[in-house]
């Protein structure tokens, strides 16, 4: 069940917005003019989300992360061997999926954020009050799932069964099955 609210937390975090800084940062990069090259601007505009995201996603958020995977298998019972082995296990994993969820959703950033927005974000999150703010949250998505996952599953218990009720629920799993072959 832990495992589930940190993979949730990961899910969550990723998708939390970002929190401004009042005043906007000298640029990082130099804003694209008419003259420029529009790939250098794209090019700019991806190493801006992809630092983005590793303030916001990666570094040492994946380092509190794993340290919480690591707690959450010290207390499983399992003999000292397998937790370890789990631990470290699904630390590397997650770290791997963070790696290659920050190169997925780079190109999405930079779509979404203007320079200027990026450029702010990173000089707030680059802070060590911005550090802070990212470690926080993910505390408060643990938190949250905590609360959550309690009150969601009856739920989503009572949805499948009426859903089951009315349609034919041995063709939903068919093709449940097939997206994880």
């Amino acid at each position: 069940m832990r495992f589930i609210a940190i993979v949730s937390a990961v899910a969550l975090a990723v998708a939390a917005g970002p929190v401004l800084a009042q005043t906007a940062p000298e640029p990082l990069l130099p804003v694209a003019t008419e003259t420029s090259p529009p790939d250098a601007a794209r090019e700019g505009r991806l190493e801006l989300a992809e630092r983005y995201l590793v303030l916001t996603q990666g570094g040492d958020l994946v380092k509190q992360m794993r340290g919480q995977i690591e707690e959450s298998y010290g207390a499983s019972g399992l003999p000292a061997d397998q937790r370890d082995w789990m631990a470290e296990g699904m630390g590397d994993l997650l770290t791997e999926v963070m790696e290659l969820a920050i190169v997925e959703l780079r190109d999405d950033v930079a779509d979404s954020f203007t320079v200027e927005e990026l450029e702010t974000a990173i000089a707030f999150y680059d802070s060590p009050v911005g550090r802070s703010v990212v470690r926080k949250q993910l505390d408060m998505n643990m938190e949250l799932q905590e609360v959550m996952m309690p009150l969601l599953m009856p739920r989503i218990t009572s949805l499948m069964e009426k859903f089951c009720l009315r349609f034919d629920c041995s063709a939903m799993g068919e093709a449940a099955a097939k997206q994880f072959r």
